[in-house]
């Protein structure tokens, strides 16, 4: 196997226990699955250019993330959106609370909670996804964090402390197998096929130039030995 593939195969291990995470941070962006498979494979070839699969662990994930979201905004700038979000899972992992409270909110507020949390959008970036003021957003997520801290501890912990809980327990729903309707092979095949054939066309231009500069380097020789024949006769 040439190095170029091992690279392509280790990049796509590294994808596939995140692939449902991914897919559904740009689904929750764009509210649009078609859409959302477009920009979630566009940013993974970015992310394979880049070379950002070298980073750590936590570095690989959020710069995938954050490829993801610029590709998802570019697309939703261009094209209309079917606005067809349909939530969280609806079986969280189990014994997850927070994440099946936030899973009983209205779409609207969850779509809020996914795009923070899950997404890491900022809260301008979701009231311009939502058509909605900035002040609305806040006040929402804070009324529905109130609600959840009361019903899953009955006292106010610091929002940080929420803030760490409830990107945990989102990130985990969005990752899960439940209710899937996301096809973790179709989507890495496509990625991988992709892949293959940006890289091949350099590979044969490659081959191409070390062609060409071994013929240069035959010729130059040749006239170097015709010279040096020339020479002695003289």
């Amino acid at each position: 196997m040439e190095k170029e593939q091992r690279e392509i195969q280790g990049f796509i291990k590294r994808l596939r226990p995140s692939v449902r995470y991914f897919y559904r941070a740009a689904y929750a962006i764009t509210a649009d699955r078609q859409m959302a498979e477009y920009a979630l494979n566009e940013a993974l070839l970015r992310v394979y250019m880049r070379g950002f699969a070298s980073a750590g662990p936590l570095g690989f994930r959020d710069s995938v993330l954050t490829v993801i979201r610029e590709c998802a905004m570019a697309r939703l700038e261009k094209e209309p959106s079917e606005d067809e979000w349909d939530g969280l899972p609806s079986d969280p992992a189990k014994g997850d609370q927070l994440a099946a409270m936030i899973a009983r909110q209205s779409l609207e507020t969850q779509r809020m909670f996914v795009l923070r949390y899950g997404c890491a959008c900022t809260l301008r970036e979701i009231a311009g996804l939502l058509d909605t003021g900035v002040d609305s957003v806040q006040d929402e997520l804070s009324r529905c964090r109130l609600r959840i801290e009361r019903a899953l501890a009955g006292e106010k912990r610091p929002p940080r402390y929420f803030d760490r809980l409830a990107m945990r327990s989102v990130r985990q729903a969005m990752n899960g197998e439940q209710g899937d309707q996301i096809d973790v092979g179709y989507i890495l095949r496509a990625l991988e096929t992709e892949l293959t054939g940006r890289r091949q066309p350099r590979r044969t231009l490659r081959r191409a130039g070390k062609a060409l500069l071994l013929g240069m380097g035959g010729l130059l020789i040749a006239a170097l030995l015709w010279v040096m024949a020339v020479l002695m006769e003289m």
